[in-house]
């Protein structure tokens, strides 16, 4: 029972100022997040109904998109924390953005397709670019008809979805007389950790 999930645990990258807690913008490991995540160990959760999220919602930091999970202490995920990665390998979501060549074009989250690429020219003409491959870091690679650097571009597919531990909650009960009760957690969205 359950749905399948990739978790990533994170750690604080050390170029984070330990007078701000803010990371280096121009970081090469963390890319300015402050942190940064292991390799994907799978393991499956429970999400709980909207009835228990309606009750988290009562302590004020629920936002669109959050998701609780049910953990059983069987499964790897029971050891997630705050900042740690889940990724959906059940679900996946459509998408549309608009990126800057040579600025922002490095996919954050895993995407399974990309079906369309196109930008405006000096004249507002739509030209169609070519489909780009998306490389095991992210990066864009294309073929043909690239955007010119500096030009902002619409990129439509299909992604899966990620999200992250932002918070330590008072679910957690993995002890209660010398048993491993299942663990709550809520996640959110990974595109609300930041650029």
């Amino acid at each position: 029972m359950g749905q399948s999930f990739g978790w990533r645990k994170a750690f604080a990258c050390p170029c984070i100022n330990p007078n701000s807690g803010a990371a280096k913008p121009n970081c090469p490991h963390c890319l300015g997040k402050g942190r940064l995540w292991s390799a994907s160990v799978d393991g499956k959760a429970g999400i709980i109904g909207r009835d228990a999220l309606r009750d988290f919602a009562s302590f004020g930091v629920w936002d669109q998109g959050d998701i609780m999970l049910s953990i059983p202490s069987d499964s790897p995920l029971y050891q997630i924390g705050q900042y740690d990665r889940a990724m959906s390998t059940n679900r996946s979501e459509p998408f549309s953005i608009n990126m800057t060549r040579g600025q922002n074009d490095i996919m954050r989250t895993p995407v399974l397709s990309v079906d369309r690429a196109f930008w405006l020219d000096g004249n507002n003409i739509i030209q169609e670019a070519g489909v780009p491959i998306i490389g095991v870091d992210g990066v864009l690679v294309w073929n043909i008809n690239v955007p010119p650097v500096g030009t902002t571009y619409s990129l439509t597919g299909r992604r899966r979805q990620e999200y992250f531990v932002y918070a330590e909650m008072p679910f957690d009960r993995p002890i209660h007389y010398g048993l491993t009760l299942p663990r709550r957690v809520v996640i959110r969205r990974f595109d609300l950790y930041g650029k």
